[in-house]
């Protein structure tokens, strides 16, 4: 009887370990179901984008500066050049050109890459900053003042302003494009990066980001975020 009872102790004693043992088991799969899986861009945010309280900021991502003649100033906003990144070359248009709002003014490349940015007013280019030719990275040092791309005599000035945002309207607008970045960034599938790997090690990408994506990419950025159509009312 005594050897009974020490048999039926230990496999009590087994059995109790085992079913332990199972439910630890089952708490660690459940916390490793529960975890979120890891995004290819973490917490990826632009840091800084901003707008002066003087500059107008238009849809299509460039900027207006009114001189007290009534004469603008038209550049690259912050958000855009932080999003391209590095900007090897700029196509500034002609002196003389006749440009109306959503019509292409200037161009952005990047290695065989293009950006193509609309005038965000009706005008006539009355200047186009040659500094630029020689260095297109002003444009990022300084987008709101040496990196100017072209002065534009308006034609339309009071109407066409009241289709941009300025002061802190135009830094709110900015913040919901940063979110909409990030949201459009974190829609890409890892394919889509040209250093995916990287990035799903735990790399966090600010300026430049759209550096390392594809073509694909680039095109669906350009499309969504700079070709916003001509409109009569500035959209909310």
């Amino acid at each position: 009887m005594v050897a009974i009872f020490v048999i039926l102790t230990i496999v009590a004693f087994i059995v109790a370990d085992s079913i332990v043992q199972w439910n630890q088991a089952r708490k660690e799969q459940r916390a490793r179901w529960a975890a979120p899986l890891p995004t290819m861009f973490p917490a990826f945010a632009l840091e800084g984008v901003s707008a002066p309280d003087g500059v107008y900021v238009d849809a299509g991502h460039t900027w207006v500066g009114v001189d007290p003649s009534g004469r603008t100033h038209i550049g690259l906003d912050d958000f855009a050049q932080k999003a391209i990144g590095r900007i090897d070359e700029v196509d500034l248009p002609e002196v003389g050109q006749e440009v109306r709002r959503g019509e292409r003014l200037f161009t952005i490349r990047q290695g065989e890459r293009r950006a193509d940015f609309v005038a965000p007013m009706d005008g006539v280019v009355s200047s186009v900053n040659e500094e630029l030719s020689r260095h297109p990275d002003a444009i990022k040092a300084d987008p709101y003042e040496q990196g100017w791309i072209c002065g534009l005599r308006p034609k339309n000035l009071a109407r066409n302003l009241r289709q941009l945002f300025i002061a802190e309207e135009a830094r709110a607008w900015l913040n919901k494009e940063v979110q909409k970045f990030q949201e459009f960034l974190a829609a890409r599938p890892v394919e889509h990066t040209v250093l995916g790997h990287v990035l799903q090690d735990g790399g966090q990408p600010t300026s430049g980001v759209l550096e390392l994506m594809d073509e694909e990419t680039w095109h669906l950025f350009t499309s969504e975020f700079l070709g916003r159509p001509m409109a009569e009312e500035r959209p909310e």
